[in-house]
């Protein structure tokens, strides 16, 4: 069977397909409801979370607004709390979107905003939250959110359904699910419905897709640069040592430079390709998943065609990490401005932003990790302690890139920090050797009812609760843990 979008198409399995089908459905509605809103001339805010997809989730429903004349702001926010939406109730708004922000809260939104509101996410959400029509959600359909489709993915089949011009918009959903991690498929490709999408991208002229090294900074970057930038995977002694990985390829005898120019990883043969990866094998060789990590070296990379080369947004994975650098330091706007076209000062200003990010980013987890006090271990976790040291908005940033290093894995992992107002904000990974059945979107959702908020996905997740809470917020947690290792959780 096949589930057709936008002249493209994707093999699903037949027991899917109705699913499928009830979400395109349920997203014309959805896309109905907001083109009546713009004709209607109403004052639209449309409120996505600070990271990638969250950005790129608010922008495609703005571009989609936008192109229909609309009256409309978009603000990114780090999340929605239930003062939150009080206050904005208070605002002078008509019509409130939620992109990738809500879950967990839906009813009580409801009770706050009656029916002048939508949320499109990819969260899991309780029974009682499918039910609610002001929701889009994939696990309302049985679609896995966490690596099917992202909320940038969720809010493209929506403009869609606005207009079938909006294809172009499927570039900035590729750079969605890539931010939001759903690489997990083999080659580190984007898979389920996602591939709906890359495919309108491709067959639009707008994207490629081609295996190759996947150091950040690819095309853009000096070699030895490039895989300084890289965390993904996280390379012990190289990662943030641009010093070291320059003495490492030198040694190797590779060429770095074209007369003055410095060369970039796209630029290497075949066979100076291999040597960079013998160059680096031995940093992972300590690792006992060594040869993993090798391989997630090589993998699928999905190139925006109409880029400037020279630009970050050229690459997927980079055109994401400047977003999610420009939401999580407070720039939420600019990096709306560039999903939405601007390729002059909002552009220069994010690449000044992302190199902040980046530099930000290297002195965290280095400092983490040379400060024993910061790791407790426990049986079945780690607890990272980012108080006075991580600001809120950078954990999960953070959290993602501890996860991928060797130290962590085969527990769960859990980092925190003192928020601005008094509250504790916690992210939680899943790391490689984890339970199968370990579901720390479920168990944070849980953990922080204790007047907070917490949820995500089973390999990803999050919570804010009263710091009054702490002690009751962590025995929930150390419980399901402790059950999930007697055989006794469930997911």
């Amino acid at each position: 069977m096949e589930i057709f979008c936008s002249g493209s198409s994707i093999n699903v399995k037949t027991e899917k397909m109705g699913k499928i089908e009830e979400l395109f459905n349920r997203a014309k509605t959805i896309g109905e409801i907001i083109d009546k809103k713009v004709r209607e001339g109403k004052n639209i805010i449309v409120l996505g979370h600070l990271d990638a997809d969250g950005i790129t989730s608010a922008s495609i429903i703005a571009k989609a607004i936008l192109r229909k004349n609309g009256r409309f702001v978009v603000r990114i926010i780090n999340n929605l709390k239930l003062k939150t939406v009080h206050e904005l109730k208070e605002e002078d708004y008509d019509f409130y979107i939620f992109c990738e922000l809500g879950a967990g809260i839906g009813r009580q939104i409801k009770e706050i905003l009656n029916d002048k509101w939508i949320a499109i996410d990819h969260h899991q959400i309780s029974e009682d939250e499918k039910s609610i029509d002001n929701i889009i959600n994939s696990w309302q359909f049985g679609i896995d959110g966490t690596k099917e489709i992202s909320a940038s993915g969720m809010s493209y089949i929506v403009a869609l359904t606005m207009d079938r011009n909006n294809t172009d918009l499927s570039c900035l959903a590729v750079v969605g699910a890539l931010g939001d991690k759903q690489d997990q498929g083999e080659g580190r490709s984007i898979t389920g419905l996602n591939e709906i999408i890359v495919k309108d991208a491709i067959e639009s002229g707008y994207l490629k897709v081609t295996k190759d090294l996947m150091f950040y900074g690819r095309e853009t970057k000096p070699i030895h640069e490039a895989i300084a930038s890289t965390t993904t995977p996280f390379i012990p002694g190289l990662t943030g040592n641009r010093d070291s990985c320059l003495a490492t390829l030198t040694s190797a005898g590779i060429k770095l430079k074209e007369g003055v120019r410095w060369r970039t990883i796209a630029e290497l043969s075949e066979e100076e390709k291999g040597k960079v990866i013998e160059a680096i094998i031995p940093y992972l060789t300590l690792a006992p998943s060594a040869t993993d990590k090798v391989k997630e070296l090589i993998g699928n990379i999905y190139t925006l065609e109409r880029e400037d080369e020279h630009t970050s947004l050229r690459d997927g994975r980079e055109f994401a990490t400047l977003l999610n650098a420009c939401g999580r330091t407070g720039n939420g706007g600019v990096g709306v401005s560039i999903c939405l076209g601007d390729r002059d000062f909002a552009l220069q200003e994010g690449e000044r932003i992302l190199a902040e990010y980046k530099h930000t980013l290297n002195n965290y987890v280095q400092n983490i990790l040379s400060d024993e006090k910061r790791v407790v271990e426990g049986k079945w976790s780690f607890m990272v302690i980012g108080d006075g040291l991580i600001d809120e908005k950078m954990l999960g940033a953070i959290s993602s890139i501890l996860s991928g290093i060797t130290r962590f894995e085969g527990k769960a992992l859990f980092v925190k920090t003192i928020t601005n107002d008094g509250d504790v904000s916690f992210s939680a990974r899943k790391t490689k050797g984890c339970s199968p059945a370990l579901n720390l979107g479920l168990i944070m959702a849980e953990a922080s009812k204790f007047e907070g908020v917490g949820g995500g996905h089973d390999v990803a997740a999050g919570a804010r609760i009263p710091i009054q809470r702490s002690d009751e917020f962590l025995k929930i947690i150390e419980e399901r843990l402790r059950e999930l290792d007697e055989g006794k959780g469930q997911n």
